[in-house]
């Protein structure tokens, strides 16, 4: 039974952290209260590694993914799948969220102003920055992120100097992963402060309001799931690909539940794609990239945290924000998904990007923690239907970029 338990066994921790500072912020306010410090120290701990967390795992993912001369056509036909199946599932849950509104009235009393998103939103100022040094602020994340990607695919079409780069950078990912897992060592007891010390001050209602959202995410995981893979399928391959998609999907949706990661499951996809009919040359380039490029369930938690949080605050959801909202999403899904051992890096992205309060972390925590199973699910699952679709589009080009790729090497 432990085995079965041991890949949730963190956000088992988390959750039940969450609840009991939640507990104690509604039984003992004033005590609650003076744990905040507690929870500040934490987070500071987190905000101050998340710029050189996020400047050298994405410069160096996207640095050693391949070299995207020698696939040309069938790299971009990746990326752009991935960002489409990325796209979709934020548009619908965003959608679902504003219609139904999980908080439903209820507003979270953080005792301070918050404008966010009440004007409009300087896109200039939030995609770049006037100099160099404002890219090592954590209130510029997006803006570090797209350097960073550059960066990546500079070092990456570099040759033998950009190789040298590269694996200093994967000895600085590893310093940096393990000063990571050293601070979350203190996950458990920074955030079940700073969330009893929130809670402190909250009408109890609040707690009415996750089950709500949760809910409403289950409900559209089911219906993507289904719907969406069989939608997905028949782009690849027509009625007989989703004939051959839902016989072998089992598996690796399995596989996904039971381990709760999209790397774990890769060995079941692939073999999955090969009982599908897929070309191995393909399956076997596609996948991989896809684990770290294709994740629209990210994308939609992501999506579902930001619509739940501004209704929370009680904040407009104006134009701008949405478009944000589906930019942020989509950046989740794409870049951020693939940091390894990345923490809270998602809430903290949203966290800056958007100007929200601290407070909120400890809430898109638990949302993320609770909806993490058929979140890798939906990611794993649609990293067949990506590879179908790009089998599709892309099928007749395979073979020669391939066979140029192995020539050259």
């Amino acid at each position: 039974m432990w085995q079965k338990i041991e890949p949730y066994r963190s956000s088992i921790i988390l959750l039940s952290a969450l609840l009991i500072g939640g507990c104690v912020g509604v039984l003992a306010p004033d005590f609650a209260l003076k744990l905040r410090p507690i929870g500040q120290i934490f987070l500071n701990l987190l905000f101050m590694i998340i710029v050189p967390l996020v400047a050298i795992s994405v410069t160096s993912s996207i640095a050693r993914m391949t070299d995207l001369k020698k696939l040309g056509t069938i790299l971009v036909t990746i990326l752009l799948v991935s960002i489409v199946m990325a796209i979709i599932p934020a548009l619908s849950i965003v959608g679902l969220a504003l219609a139904y509104d999980p908080a439903q009235g209820v507003i979270l009393d953080l005792h301070q102003s918050v404008e966010t998103g009440s004007g409009s939103m300087d896109f200039v100022g939030l995609l770049t920055t006037n100099d160099f040094v404002g890219l090592l602020s954590k209130s510029n994340i997006l803006a570090l992120i797209i350097m960073s990607v550059i960066s990546g695919i500079a070092i990456g079409q570099s040759g033998e100097d950009g190789v040298k780069v590269s694996r200093m950078l994967d000895s600085l990912n590893t310093v940096i992963m393990k000063i990571v897992s050293i601070l979350m060592v203190a996950a458990p007891v920074g955030l079940g402060a700073y969330f009893a010390s929130t809670m402190a001050s909250q009408d109890t209602h609040l707690l009415s309001t996750f089950a709500r959202a949760i809910g409403l995410f289950f409900i559209a995981a089911i219906a993507y799931f289904t719907l969406g893979s069989t939608f997905y399928a028949w782009l690849g391959g027509g009625l007989k690909g989703v004939s051959q998609f839902w016989k072998h999907a089992i598996e690796p949706s399995v596989t996904a539940l039971g381990t709760s990661s999209s790397l774990a499951s890769l060995p079941v996809n692939i073999r999955a794609a090969g009982k599908m009919g897929i070309r191995e040359e393909i399956a076997d380039i596609c996948l991989p990239l896809l684990v770290n490029l294709n994740k629209g369930g990210a994308s939609m938690t992501t999506a579902l945290k930001i619509v739940f949080i501004y209704s929370l605050l009680g904040l407009e959801f104006t134009p701008d924000v949405f478009a944000i909202t589906i930019l942020i999403s989509v950046l989740s899904a794409f870049v951020i998904g693939g940091v390894p051992g990345g923490a809270f890096l998602g809430e903290i992205f949203i966290v800056t990007t958007l100007g929200l309060p601290i407070e909120v972390i400890p809430i898109l925590v638990i949302i993320g923690a609770v909806t993490d199973g058929p979140a890798t699910l939906i990611n794993v699952i649609h990293d067949l239907n990506a590879t179908q679709i790009v089998e599709r589009i892309n099928g007749k080009r395979y073979g020669k970029n391939l066979a140029e790729m192995h020539t050259s090497d």
